[in-house]
C-alpha cells in the first residue's frame, strides 16, 4: 500500500542536538502538496535522527499508539497481488486518525506536566540547555479541554480522506460491488465522535456517497460490537499499567537526574518524562510541528517504545489471557464475509470499519500474528517482554500495529494457476457457505499496508493461506477461543448476549 504520508522532502537543516552528542536532528517539509488517489496528503514533520555511516532514525515511527500513520515494514514481502491473482473481497478494520489526546494521556501526563510548566518561575533556567530552551516559552497545544479531548484534529480527517484514496487506488472494483441500490455502499464506524468523525473523513474522501452506519457502544452489545473491549465485563484497561510502570521507573531515572540537573526547581518526574516523549506524537498531529522529539536520543525512543509495548502487551497483546477471545468475533465475521459465494448475507465485496486502539491488536491475537512465541509453542509468552531490559528481538511492536489510522485488512485473492501446497479441498465457513482450494481462492492479511504470513497457513501465492486451510484454521482458533460470553462473565439477563459479530449481515438490524 501506498505510504498515506508520502513526503516529497526537501531537507531544511541539520542542527546538532547537545544531548546527543553522537546524533543530528533532521526536520523534512514537503516543498508541495503530494497527493495519492486525487487527495491531498497532510503533511507531517519527519523527525529524524541521524548519525555517522547512514543511520536514520525516525522518531515518529516508535511511537506506539501516538505514531501518526505509516506504512509497516512488515515481513518485507510485496504488498502487490501476486502474478495471476486479483482482490475478489476485503474486509478491513482501522482505528480511528489523529487526535488531540485521549482521556488517560491528558490526565495521567499531559495535564499535569502543562500545570506544572505554566506555574514554574524559573523558565530562564531552561535556555541553559538547547535541548530543553523551547520549554521558557512552550504553551499547550490542547486549547479547549471540553472541544478537543478524544476528538479528531484537523490533520486527522486530511489523513482519512488520504486513506480513501489509498483504498480507491487499491480497490476501484469492489468500492462498488454492491446488488443495492446506487449509494447503498456501507462503511461502519464505532459511535464515539473520533470514530465517527474519521468515517466521515474517509466518505469524504472516496466520494462515491457511501452510508454511514453508526454501530453503539453499549457495555451490553456484548460481542455484536466494534468495541468488544467495552461490552466485556472481564476486561481491564489497566492491565499492564504495573509491569510498564516498572520499565518507566527505570529507563526514565538517568532522564530525571538530566533534565533536573539543567532546572533544578522543575523536580522533574517520570510522568513529566513520559508525558513529554508523548507530546513529541500529539504536538505534531495538531501543530504538525514539534521540539519534543529533539530532546530524546534513538535510544531513549526506544525506551518508550519499550514501555508502551509492554503496557499494551498486558492489556490487549498476549499477556492477557482474553485478548483472543475479544478479537474473535471480527475474525469470525470476516471468514464469513470472504467465503460466501453469493450476496444473500453479505452484499458488498469491500467491508471498512472505524473503532478505537484497542481493536486492532486483539484481532492480532486472535489471529496469532506478532507473537513472540508464534514459532516456540512450549515458551511462556509472558516471559518474552521482561521488564528490566528491552527484548530488542520481539514482533510484539504496537507501533507497527496501532499507529494513528492503524488498520487489519483481511483479502480474497482469486489466482490462476496456483495450487495450494497440501490439505483436503473442502470445508465450511460459519455461515455454511462451501469453500474449496483447487477453485484459486487464497487469503491474506495485511497490517498496515504489509502482507504478514499466518504462522501456521503459508501455502498460497505470496505466502497466502488457501481459503479451505484459512477456515479450517480460524476454526481451530474458535475452538479455543470463540466463548466471549464464557470468558467475559455475561450473565444470562444481558439481552444481546452472544459470541458472533452480525453487523455486516444484509438483515442486521444495525441501521444507519
Amino acid at each position: 500500500m501506498s505510504s498515506l504520508l508520502v513526503l516529497l522532502a526537501l531537507v531544511q537543516g541539520i542542527r546538532h542536538v547537545a544531548a546527543v552528542p553522537r546524533s543530528w536532528v533532521v526536520e523534512d517539509t514537503a516543498s508541495e502538496p503530494s497527493v495519492v488517489g486525487g487527495v491531498s496528503i497532510p503533511h507531517h514533520k519527519r523527525q529524524i535522527i541521524e548519525g555517522p555511516g547512514g543511520y536514520a532514525f525516525n522518531v515518529l515511527e516508535h511511537l506506539a499508539g501516538i505514531s501518526p500513520y505509516f506504512d509497516s515494514p512488515g515481513v518485507q514481502l510485496d504488498p502487490t497481488p501476486p502474478d495471476g491473482c486479483t482482490v475478489s473481497k476485503a474486509t478491513y478494520i482501522v482505528r480511528h486518525s489523529n487526535i488531540y489526546a485521549n482521556d488517560f494521556d491528558y490526565e495521567t501526563y499531559l495535564q499535569p506536566f502543562f500545570s506544572k510548566l505554566a506555574n514554574f518561575t524559573d523558565k530562564s533556567a531552561f535556555k541553559q540547555s538547547a535541548d530543553v530552551a523551547f520549554l521558557a516559552n512552550y504553551s499547550s497545544p490542547i486549547t479547549n479541554e471540553t472541544e478537543q479531548m478524544e476528538k479528531m484534529t484537523p490533520s486527522g480527517g486530511e489523513a482519512a480522506a488520504a486513506f480513501a484514496g489509498v483504498i480507491k487506488q487499491l480497490y476501484p472494483t469492489l468500492i462498488n460491488s454492491t446488488d443495492a441500490q446506487a449509494g447503498a455502499f456501507r462503511i461502519w464506524a464505532a459511535s464515539a465522535s473520533r470514530d465517527v468523525d474519521t468515517a466521515n473523513a474517509f466518505i469524504g474522501g472516496l466520494g462515491n456517497n457511501a452510508t454511514l452506519v453508526v454501530v453503539n457502544e453499549g457495555e451490553e452489545d456484548s460481542a455484536d460490537s466494534l468495541t468488544p473491549h467495552t461490552s466485556c465485563p472481564a476486561f481491564d484497561a489497566s492491565m499492564g499499567s504495573v509491569q510498564s510502570g516498572a520499565w518507566i521507573d527505570k529507563y526514565t531515572a538517568p532522564l530525571i537526574a538530566r533534565f533536573n540537573q539543567i532546572a533544578p526547581g522543575f523536580n522533574f518526574t517520570d510522568t513529566d518524562v513520559y508525558g513529554m516523549q508523548q507530546l513529541c506524537g500529539y504536538d505534531d498531529v495538531i501543530r504538525n510541528r514539534t521540539n519534543f522529539c529533539d530532546v530524546f536520543t534513538a535510544e531513549e525512543w526506544l525506551d518508550f517504545e519499550y514501555a508502551n509495548d509492554v503496557m499494551y502487551f498486558y492489556s490487549i497483546g498476549y499477556g492477557n489471557p482474553i485478548a483472543p477471545q475479544l478479537g474473535m468475533p471480527w475474525v469470525r465475521s470476516a471468514l464469513d464475509i470472504l467465503s460466501a459465494n453469493d450476496t444473500s448475507t453479505f452484499n458488498q465485496s469491500l467491508y471498512i470499519s472505524f473503532t478505537h486502539r484497542e481493536e486492532p491488536p486483539l484481532i492480532m491475537t486472535a489471529l496469532n500474528l506478532f507473537n513472540n512465541s508464534a514459532y516456540y509453542p512450549n515458551l511462556d509468552v509472558n516471559t518474552t517482554m521482561p521488564t528490566d531490559r528491552i527484548n530488542y528481538a520481539r514482533a510484539w511492536k504496537t507501533s507497527e500495529i496501532l499507529p494513528f489510522l492503524g488498520h487489519v485488512g483481511i483479502e480474497r485473492l482469486q489466482c490462476t494457476n496456483a495450487t495450494a501446497d497440501s490439505g483436503s479441498n473442502s470445508t465450511t465457513s460459519d455461515d455454511g457457505a462451501e469453500s474449496v482450494w483447487d477453485n484459486g481462492a487464497y487469503i491474506r492479511v495485511l497490517v498496515n499496508g504489509a502482507p504478514i504470513p499466518l504462522p501456521e497457513c503459508q501455502d498460497g501465492p505470496g505466502e497466502s493461506c488457501a481459503l479451505g486451510g484459512f477456515a479450517q484454521y480460524i476454526q481451530q482458533k474458535v475452538a479455543k477461543y470463540g466463548d466471549f460470553v464464557g470468558a467475559c462473565g455475561i450473565n444470562d439477563t444481558v439481552a444481546n448476549r452472544t459470541d458472533l459479530l452480525s453487523i455486516y449481515n444484509v438483515n442486521s438490524n444495525v441501521t444507519a
